[in-house]
């Protein structure tokens, strides 16, 4: 049987480098595609109009710096991209924003989550309604870790394989969850620059 889980955010570290994924699965907004912006991913509908329904179905939900990827399910994102470049240690950046940003004030009180990956370390955090939680990885190759919107709200790990960041995209939209519309990822290549990628399946 399958499971919606919403949107899911994704860190791992494969043979050719550490990576981030993150995929939109959607029942009230699927019309919506990810599209490579520069050193960024965005997430928008592809109608305009739906923005006045809900303000939070567009945002970046990949930014990547000198060294580090950041993923998001929200405009959290850009704020911890940039708290990372001014410095501040990604499970800072990230436990800032969530406190700053909380979940979305939506009708299902959506949490929201976040992840970035630095060599061999990664870090992974939600906002609930009631509960903030952060954590450090120390990535192995081969170990991926993922948390979602909905039922999937604990970090836990999967398998998800791809040695570019076009495989890590298509493998993200392919995880068996109910409703996939996108995916992203970004990909560490050798020296440390990440290549980016998506996957609109229409």
């Amino acid at each position: 049987m399958k499971m919606y889980v919403g949107r899911i955010v994704v860190i791992g570290k494969s043979w050719e480098g550490s990576f981030v994924g993150y995929r939109v699965s959607s029942r009230s907004f699927p019309n919506r595609r990810a599209e490579v912006r520069g050193r960024s991913v965005m997430v928008s509908p592809l109608n305009a109009l739906d923005l006045a329904k809900n303000p939070y179905i567009a945002y970046n939900c990949i930014r990547v710096g000198k060294d580090t990827a950041v993923v998001a399910n929200g405009t959290q994102a850009d704020m911890i991209i940039e708290k990372i470049e001014d410095g501040t240690k990604p499970l800072d950046a990230i436990s800032l924003s969530l406190v700053a940003y909380g979940y979305e004030r939506d009708e299902l009180d959506t949490p929201r989550l976040a992840g970035a990956v630095r060599g061999d370390r990664a870090w992974l955090g939600i906002a609930k309604r009631r509960e903030i939680r952060c954590k450090e990885f120390l990535l192995r190759e081969g170990e991926a870790f993922m948390v979602a919107t909905y039922e999937k709200t604990e970090f836990e790990s999967l398998k998800i394989e791809g040695k570019s960041a076009q495989e890590i995209a298509k493998a993200a939209f392919d995880l068996t969850f109910e409703r996939p519309v996108c995916s992203a990822a970004a990909n560490a290549l050798p020296g440390g620059e990440f290549e980016l990628a998506v996957y609109n399946p229409k």
